[in-house]
């Protein structure tokens, strides 16, 4: 969504032709997927990498899961030796925001009944969050369409939180996580090297496989130099942060 209107930004395009915006996105892209591979211990790029990913970071927003901690829980996990869904789960799921806490995040702008009003109206005027032409009446008044979205998103959240108790919103997020964990064991990045060498009781690449590196939210993309440095501070020398 950000991209789409990044692109369409007259200021980006005064300067940028559509050629080398759309090599700019490839680029970001790629470096991303790489980034991601490298933190969840995945051995090749394969065409599932893109759901993968977009599910993990929908997993963590479906379970309101920090996402440092999850990241460190996929770490401690047992993904082989002695690997137990149930346990990894559960581990996962000790992550989630209570159901009293999510409630706390949820704070609208707008009541529900002038949520549903301001609802009716960017309706009936088909608005967009980008502007877009045509009459906006909402825009008289300051309203923004992405702020009665929100708004009306969270009021559909406080209704089904509203009907939930504890003990389903724990089974909520054991789920979550269970379809993910599923999805990432199956992934043929991970499976790639292991299967062959496990045969033969040789289980240091997947002991590889999960590793989070030492500073796992290293904004840089500059993976490969990273990664260089890394296997020097291994070896008893300063590693340039």
């Amino acid at each position: 969504t950000w991209i789409c209107q990044y692109k369409g930004s007259s200021g980006i395009n005064a300067e940028y032709g559509d050629e080398e915006l759309t090599r700019w996105e490839t680029v970001y892209t790629e470096e991303y997927h790489k980034l991601m591979r490298r933190k969840l211990g995945l051995l090749t790029v394969e065409p599932e990498d893109s759901s993968l990913f977009a599910n993990l970071f929908d997993a963590m927003y479906e379970t309101h899961s920090d996402f440092t901690k999850t990241f460190q829980l996929l770490q401690e996990a047992d993904f082989l030796d002695s690997y137990d869904e149930y346990i990894v789960c559960r581990s996962m799921a000790s992550n989630c925001l209570s159901l009293e806490e999510v409630k706390k995040t949820l704070k609208p702008k707008f009541s529900k009944a002038d949520c549903t009003a301001l609802l009716q109206v960017v309706q009936k005027f088909n608005l967009q969050q980008d502007g877009g032409a045509g009459f906006n009446p909402l825009a008289m008044y300051g309203i923004e369409v992405g702020t009665v979205l929100r708004d009306h998103q969270i009021h559909t959240n406080l209704q089904k939180f509203s009907d939930m108790t504890q003990e389903s919103r724990n089974q909520q997020c054991i789920d979550s996580w269970k379809t993910w964990i599923c999805q990432y064991k199956g992934s043929s990045g991970i499976n790639a090297e292991y299967g062959d060498r496990a045969e033969l009781g040789d289980y240091s690449i997947t002991r590889r496989l999960l590793e989070v590196s030492e500073n796992p939210f290293e904004l840089s993309f500059c993976t490969d130099q990273w990664m260089a440095e890394r296997d020097v501070g291994d070896k008893g020398a300063a590693v340039v942060t």
